[in-house]
């Protein structure tokens, strides 16, 4: 997470690692976190990626909160995928 102050990259907490924070960090990321959650929208899948030394393992996975499940429309899902893709291209 960028917090604005002109750092560079993420770094990704959840409530678990919330009490890590010092109490004006919590509130902030507290409120970023849902800020960030209103603008996304839904979630439609989990697109995951598992690298090994040897290769590389990508996978969709859906859970109860996803608006696409295994049953989904082949081209709704590979788009997902495919938005995933371009995120992960952008990422650095």
């Amino acid at each position: 997470m960028n917090d604005g102050a002109g750092e560079s990259g993420w770094i990704s907490w959840t409530s678990d690692s919330w009490g890590d924070l010092p109490p004006q960090s919590r509130d902030s990321v507290r409120r970023t976190m849902i800020e960030r959650h209103r603008e996304r929208g839904a979630l439609a899948a989990v697109v995951h990626v598992r690298v090994y030394a040897d290769g590389v393992e990508p996978y969709v996975s859906f859970t109860e909160e996803c608006t696409l499940g295994p049953d989904a429309d082949r081209e709704e899902i590979a788009a997902v995928v495919e938005r995933a893709r371009l995120a992960l291209a952008d990422w650095s």
